[in-house]
């Protein structure tokens, strides 16, 4: 029973400790990357219970589970985290993901590896559990996007990453229940692919002009003391610009300058904001 409960869990482990490490410029509180993580274990209470009434069977893994289990790991961060003062760069979006996606995979696995056994916990350690952090991480980096986006823009933004997310979800469980041992093969290929699109979304958020690594190398510049006025402090603090005593600042989209609050103009390259 124990080797099989740490077969369970270790895979989360393994994936938290390797993308949390990669939030290396400004990287979140562990404590609040934590609750995240407990909040999407919790998730699989009222996710179950929408689920059960369905059958068990090729339309609703490949359709019903998706939509449900997706919404569910989104609405954990977007209604807990998405606007704590703590989500202040775009790769954030992807570390809170995780985190929610590993909270939801860890309890369904622990349930499925109790029941199916060693081989099941090491086929789940390879596919299932990267699987659902991958699917995450889709919504995860377009809310990253979209908090540093206009409001017009957000919505669109948010809903094409949980789209793509409950479409690849869906493939993924089709591909299993719908073609068996032929489906795994699509599967193999869909989870190497999904690592590798994680990793360089991670990489491009750290790349946004919003990050806190384009920030210190904005600052390293040494153009950051000819564009913030003097009698305006700026301080930079965690990962983001802040004026002292108010909200953290947002960055122009264009040359990634900070903008102080009620500007409507970048003050380096004159973009509207």
């Amino acid at each position: 029973m124990l080797d099989l409960l740490a077969l369970a869990i270790a895979p989360s482990i393994f994936i938290f400790l390797y993308i949390y490490s990669r939030d290396k410029y400004a990287p979140e509180p562990l404590h609040l990357v934590l609750w995240i993580f407990f909040l999407g274990a919790l998730s699989t209470i009222p996710i179950a219970l929408i689920e059960m009434p369905f059958p068990d069977d090729v339309i609703t893994s490949s359709v019903i589970a998706p939509v449900v289990e997706e919404a569910g790991k989104f609405l954990v961060v977007f209604l807990f985290v998405y606007r704590h003062a703590e989500f202040d760069e775009p790769v954030d979006g992807i570390i809170y993901a995780m985190a929610a996606g590993l909270g939801f995979a860890t309890i369904e696995n622990i349930f499925y590896v109790l029941e199916g056994g060693l081989a099941v916990g090491i086929m789940r350690a390879l596919l299932s559990v990267p699987g659902h952090v991958i699917f995450s991480c889709i919504w995860g980096a377009a809310l990253g996007i979209a908090k540093f986006r206009p409001k017009g823009q957000q919505a669109g933004i948010i809903l094409a990453g949980i789209f793509g997310a409950m479409l690849l979800h869906g493939i993924f469980n089709f591909s299993v229940d719908g073609f068996g041992g032929a489906g795994l093969l699509v599967v193999i290929v869909i989870v190497p692919a999904g690592i590798w699109w994680t990793l360089w979304n991670i990489e491009s958020a750290h790349a946004n002009p919003a990050s806190a690594r384009s920030a210190q190398e904005w600052m390293a510049s040494g153009t950051a003391h000819s564009i913030v006025p003097q009698q305006s402090p700026v301080v930079f603090a965690n990962g983001t610009f802040r004026e002292q005593g108010v909200r953290p600042l947002q960055f122009c989209t264009e040359c990634g300058a900070p903008l102080r609050n009620g500007m409507q103009f970048c003050e380096n390259c004159e973009k509207r904001g």
